[in-house]
């Protein structure tokens, strides 16, 4: 019997720690993100699924026009910069655990707004909507 209640507590553990999802934003004082002007997605040199595209697509559907590039070719008239990392992770397939979005000014490239999504295997989204609900949780709190 003893062993019945271990082995059903391991599986409550392991069944609650394959579903965590974490979605957190935070904004810098005096910080106005319908001020951002002109914005430029910064390709993160390691990604090769092209998320930056992915970022600067959602961000001009949400009313925030965006151009992507690399790092070297930003424009001078820009005043935002978007910088992003991602992890993957491997569980019978491929997929993007966490992604981190970085709003910067474009002089001081002090983070100015910053957006985490983290899900696990069980809870996993599309990098595009992990991407979506990042920079919504970015925005609501504007």
């Amino acid at each position: 019997m003893k062993k019945i209640v271990i082995i059903f507590h391991l599986v409550i553990v392991f069944l609650i720690s394959g579903c965590a999802t974490n979605l957190t934003s935070k904004i810098a004082q005096d910080t106005n993100l319908s001020e951002l002007g002109k914005i430029f997605v910064v390709h993160f040199e390691p990604d090769k699924r092209e998320l930056n595209r992915i970022i600067a697509d959602q961000l001009t559907l949400m009313g925030y026009p965006a151009i992507t590039g690399e790092k070297d070719v930003i424009p001078e008239d820009v005043d935002t910069l978007v910088t992003y990392i991602d992890n993957w992770q491997w569980d019978i397939s491929n997929y993007m655990i966490k992604i981190n979005i970085q709003f910067r000014d474009r002089k001081t490239e002090k983070i100015i707004a910053i957006g985490e999504s983290y899900r696990t295997s069980l809870v996993r989204k599309t990098p595009k909507e992990m991407i979506q609900e990042t920079l919504e949780e970015i925005f609501k709190k504007k």
